[in-house]
Parts: structure tokens; C-alpha cells; sequence
């Protein structure tokens, strides 16, 4: 069911007109629908979802104490299915939010309008990470070197593409420019293969704030 909203989706972006902005708003909150109740909350705001070929945990705990900053991390965890092999490039990881889809924002503009991200990684290293050990997570290795968005000050490469399988995993720092997040929203994250929209996975996001 989820794979032909998907579809579904992908050709209603190609109509026009209102009919065309009403046909996706409705496309993506049924999406919404349908991963929020096949989406597993882990605890302590991590949640993690393996419909598609991708298989995707959310750490948004980071973004639920910072809600109302201008930008808001979130920190992904992706791995595959057996068999699969997926590419993931930045501009194929997307936020749901209000029946509206928002791209990541660029390297470049976080970090030109944004000096938190030190902050941030420093923050997110203390954490407990014991939640993501109840998932599948726990079977990839991942990798160590590169993330879409390293901190300024660690020793991380930037990378605009990553390569994950039933093996190999990929952790990453995901930020998006705020739309509007409000106590209690529940988000969409979702990801697609860079060449195969079937190979694609997503996961919904209840965002609690920590005050």
C-alpha cells in the first residue's frame, strides 16, 4: 500500500494546476497516515521504519530540544534489505511536514546562517544511543568517515552521496530549515534510491519538545 502511494505520488507531481497541488497534499497525508501505524517508536524519540527496500531510524533528539530553531537536525541511520544495494544522495532525503515536502538544506546555506552545529554533534554525543539496539540497526556496520552535514569541527568529511546494503550502514546528520515545527507535529522523513524510486524507504516522526 505504501508503494503505490508512492507511485501515486510521483504521478500526481506531474499534473497541473490545483487540482495537482490538492492530489499531492492528499497523497502525502495519507502517506503520513499509513507510516505513522507502521512505524515503530523505540523510545526516547528515536523511531525506525524498514517498509521499502531502505531501512530507516530517525534520532530526532536533537530536533525535539531545539524546535524553534531556524534549523532543526535530525540524525538518520539507514541500512538496506537483502540484496539491495542503495545510493542516496542529499537531494533524495525529504521532510513531510503540514501535506508539504522540504528538502534538506544545502551545505553551504547551514553554514552561512547557522553556527549551532558544533553544538550539536557535541550535544548528540552524549546521548544514549541503547534505543536503536532494539532494531535492525544493530546488525549494519556503519560507516565513520563521512556525513551529508559533519560539524565544523570534527574530523568528518562532507559527502553528497552514500552507499548502504544489508551489511553496510550509513549514519548522518540530517538538517532541515524549520517550517514551522510545533510541539506534537508528526513529520515524515523519507529517502529514495538515486536511479530506482522503488527502492526507497521512510519513516513518520512524532516531535515531542524537550524543554
Amino acid at each position: 500500500m505504501v508503494k503505490y502511494v508512492f507511485s501515486n505520488l510521483s504521478l500526481t507531481i506531474k499534473m497541473e494546476g490545483e487540482m495537482k497541488l490538492f492530489k499531492i497534499t492528499l497523497a502525502l497525508a495519507f502517506l503520513a497516515f499509513l507510516l505513522s501505524a507502521q512505524t515503530v517508536d523505540l523510545g526516547n524519540h528515536v523511531f525506525y521504519n524498514e517498509e521499502g527496500g531502505i531501512n530507516l531510524a530517525v534520532d530526532a533528539n536533537m530536533a525535539v530540544r531545539i524546535l524553534d530553531s531556524p534549523y532543526v537536525p535530525f540524525v538518520l541511520y539507514i541500512g538496506a534489505d537483502p540484496r539491495i544495494i542503495a545510493n542516496i544522495s542529499r537531494d533524495d532525503v525529504t521532510l513531510v511536514h503540514d501535506g508539504k515536502s522540504y528538502p534538506m538544506v544545502s551545505i553551504q546555506e547551514l553554514r552561512k546562517e547557522y553556527d549551532q552545529d558544533t553544538r550539536d554533534f557535541r550535544m548528540y554525543s552524549r546521548f544514549s544511543k541503547e534505543n536503536l539496539a532494539l532494531s535492525r540497526m544493530r546488525y549494519y556496520r556503519f560507516q565513520t568517515r563521512y556525513d551529508f552535514f559533519p560539524s565544523r569541527a570534527s574530523n568528518l568529511r562532507v559527502t553528497d552521496e552514500a552507499s548502504v546494503s544489508e551489511t553496510i550502514g550509513f549514519r548522518t546528520f540530517a538538517y532541515f530549515k524549520n517550517p514551522g515545527f510545533k510541539d506534537g507535529d508528526t513529520v515524515i522523513i523519507n529517502l529514495v534510491d538515486k536511479k530506482d524510486s522503488e527502492i526507497w524507504g521512510a519513516s513518520a516522526v512524532l516531535l515531542n519538545q524537550v524543554k
